[in-house]
This record gives C-alpha cells, structure tokens and sequence, in this order.
C-alpha cells in the first residue's frame, strides 16, 4: 500500500510498521524527523488533514495502513494515534515495557543538515572515543547540505539517521572513495547518543550500512577504533570486521597517546 502514497511518507509508514505501542503521540517536529521532510501547510491548519481516509491524497496510508487511526489533533503541536491490533515487531527498544520504542534508519536528507549538525555535536560532548571535539568540525547547514548534493551524485557516499519516535539517537557516515580502483570500498564512521547505546542501535545502523553498500557495489568497509573503547571492539567483532592493524600512539587524549585498531569486513 505504501506504494499508492507520496515518497515522503514512505519512512513515516515505515515507522508505524514496526511501532507496538497502542497509542502514539507524535509533535509535527518528530514527525518531520521521521520523514525527513517539512509537513504541507495543510497539516498546520486543517484538521480534516490529518481525519482524512479517502483518495486522492493517500498520506493517511502511512499509518492506516499500519492499523493507526487519528484520535487527537492539536494543530501545530502534537497528533495522537491509536491502534488496537496486537502488532509484533523487530525495531523496538524495552518491548517489557508498556510503551516500547520504535525506530526507522533512512538516509539523511536536505532538511536533516541542522539536526544532524546538532546531533554530532551533542555526541561529541558525551564521549571521548570520536576523533572530533565539541565545536572543532566548523561545519555549516550551507555546507552540509552542498556536500550532499555533491554526494548524491557521486552515489557512494551518504549518511544513515537512526530516529527512535522521532528523535535521532544516532548516525552512520559512510564514505566511498571517488578513485577507480577504489570505489569498492567505504570508510564507516559509527555513533550513538550516550542515553541509547547498547541497545542494538549501532547494530541496526551497521546492517543498514551493509545493505546501502551492497546496493551500490561496495564490496569492502573499512573503519578506525581506539584501543580503549571496548564496546565498539565488541560490536564490530561480533558482526565479523577483521582487525588489520594498528597504528601506534595515533591518539593523544588527556596527555596520553592512544593505539588505534583499523578494522575491515567483506561484503
């Protein structure tokens, strides 16, 4: 059915097909982070938008057909949907739990550039294990965005969001190289906020980054990890990256030089 709406509501469809909770309230900002698209006017200013069942505008189909329905609409601020199916899922967190979390991984999009700017920072901020700290990468929207045009059109390179109900919990960079000899293979650059990891995030992450790959005829992934973050060594051992080598005292953090393991898998 998802076939018979716009492209743009496609992650939002995909977001109701793997949540289990009975009832979701959503505010237009997390919504558009699902989407990775601006609501139209009409969702701001009509209720009848969001009540809406029948063709031709097919929108609604992104969560009926995930067996959702409309049950509040605050314009402008929140919208409330409810399901009374039982539903059974795989992009969850604590399904134990009353009102379990779901998530979509899709690939960032233009409107993304500031959120996903404030994303990295915040996580650089969280943890010492990425090779940037807080406010050195001088990165714009402006920029960001002209890289991802760029990227698009060299179709190797992207950036896959995690967006857990709505909010982004965590990115995938992945960067092919432009060289002929070499465009078989991606460095992948992984990170997860502090508040989610653990979870199976940067595992879903890193299987969406081995389907994007594949996809695109990279056969090779490359990536770096400091000798000391042990999660990240498990992670990536556990879903079969082979350490190739290390690259002694390459880290100085807090006065100490650091090993850094280089890490490949192939697809």
């Amino acid at each position: 059915m998802t076939k018979k709406m716009e492209k743009k509501y496609i992650p939002l469809a995909n977001y109701f097909e793997v949540a289990l909770q009975q009832e979701i309230t959503l505010s237009f900002s997390e919504l558009e982070n699902i989407m990775g698209q601006a609501l139209p006017n009409a969702a701001y200013l009509n209720k009848s938008w969001w009540k809406k069942t029948k063709p031709p505008l097919s929108h609604y189909l992104s969560w009926t057909s995930a067996g959702y329905h409309v049950i509040d609409v605050r314009l402008g601020t929140s919208i409330t949907f409810s399901c009374t199916q039982p539903k059974t899922t795989v992009n969850t967190l604590s399904k134990n739990e009353e009102n379990p979390s779901a998530y979509i991984i899709r690939g960032i999009e233009a409107s993304d550039a500031r959120s996903f700017i404030l994303l990295q920072e915040e996580i650089f901020q969280q943890t010492d294990f990425m090779y940037n700290v807080q406010n050195e990468v001088d990165l714009t929207v402006q920029q960001l965005r002209k890289n991802l045009t760029y990227w698009k059109q060299l179709k190797n390179r992207t950036i896959l969001l995690c967006v857990l109900n709505g909010i982004f919990a965590g990115y995938a960079v992945v960067h092919g190289y432009k060289q002929t000899k070499a465009k078989h293979v991606a460095s992948v650059r992984l990170a997860v906020k502090e508040e989610y990891q653990q979870k199976g995030i940067g595992s879903a992450l890193m299987k969406a980054v081995e389907g994007w790959s594949k996809q695109r005829d990279i056969s090779r992934l490359e990536l770096s990890v400091m000798e000391h973050n042990n999660v990240a060594l498990h992670l990536f051992t556990k879903i079969g990256f082979k350490q190739e080598g290390i690259r002694q005292n390459a880290i100085k953090l807090n006065d100490t030089y650091i090993n850094e393991y280089n890490l490949s898998k192939i697809l």
